[in-house]
């Protein structure tokens, strides 16, 4: 059994046609059809059904499909063992909504293990990130969405990482000590990634508000900076807001905004080296949320 034959089952799989495998895996069909029969052979069982020109999966080869997702990811990661001996390099996944300081505080941690490489990752979004963890292109992401079980990722909770609004300093609604999504009616509000499945959660509640007007913007410092120029009303995550601001905005809670789920997960590949990463930065995250900084 070798990567080729794995790569090929999983590629007819999904295509659930032999000559479209062959085209996307860019060898002929007989060398397709070759390496599904030396998988089968191996196996001793038959992985497709074949009925004139429809391909679909045996009940033994749905079974192989995790299998065989799971041996290439352990293939994957034993071709980094060389280069991890040498200098190690962990990828470390930030799904997006985190402040610049947040992370820099992470990355702190990280330099204190000490002879370790580090390439940040920002993901699109949480689902993702989590994705590229399964499949092993990441070793370490903080994300919103936990997920399922997995032999090789281990995941834990780590606190809610509730919404709050950020109004500029001299704004008419600092005077009000909590707010509701009604005081909102009229008012520029400024959001970041609103496609995304939290701000869907966001504007289902703004609905009520009426009368207000939209800018996206790109990131988490254009929206302080835009909130601390008084271009509007930012909706942003706690954990996203960088303490340079602090001077320059207030923050106030909505309860309609702030009991909408947004968890904080960490989760990472299971090794000794990662493992032992892991918890360390699992205390600077927690050090950082409540250091009141």
């Amino acid at each position: 059994m070798n990567e080729s034959q794995l790569e090929t089952f999983l590629t007819v799989s999904e295509c659930k046609s032999f000559s479209k495998a062959a085209d996307v895996l860019n060898v002929t069909q007989p060398t397709v059809t070759s390496r599904i029969k030396s998988l089968e052979d191996i196996l001793k069982c038959e992985l497709f059904t074949r009925i004139g020109h429809e391909i679909s999966l045996t009940e033994e080869g749905i079974i192989f499909t995790e299998y065989a997702k799971n041996i290439l990811i352990n293939m994957k990661h034993s071709k980094e063992i060389r280069n991890m001996i040498k200098t190690p390099v962990i990828k470390v996944g930030f799904s997006p909504g985190y402040s610049y300081s947040f992370i820099i505080e992470l990355l702190k941690a990280v330099k204190s293990v000490g002879n370790i490489d580090v390439q940040v990752v920002d993901g699109y979004d949480s689902v993702s990130l989590n994705e590229k963890a399964l499949l092993g292109e990441v070793d370490l992401v903080f994300t919103r969405d936990m997920l399922p079980n997995s032999p090789y990722i281990t995941s834990e909770y780590l606190f809610d990482n509730h919404l709050v609004v950020v109004l500029p300093i001299d704004h008419h609604l600092c005077k009000k000590q909590t707010l509701a999504i009604e005081d909102l009616h009229g008012e520029t509000i400024l959001s970041y990634k609103r496609n995304s499945e939290l701000w869907k959660s966001i504007d289902h509640q703004l609905i009520s508000a009426g009368n207000i007007t939209r800018i996206d913007v790109e990131n988490n410092e254009m929206l302080l900076n835009a909130v601390a120029n008084e271009l509007g009303i930012g909706i942003i995550p706690e954990l996203g807001i960088d303490k340079k601001y602090k001077s320059k905005i207030i923050i106030r809670d909505i309860s309609a905004l702030t009991s909408i789920p947004n968890k904080v997960y960490v989760q990472y590949r299971k090794n000794s080296q990662i493992e032992k990463l892991g918890k360390k930065l699992i205390y600077s995250v927690i050090n950082h949320k409540y250091s009141g900084e």
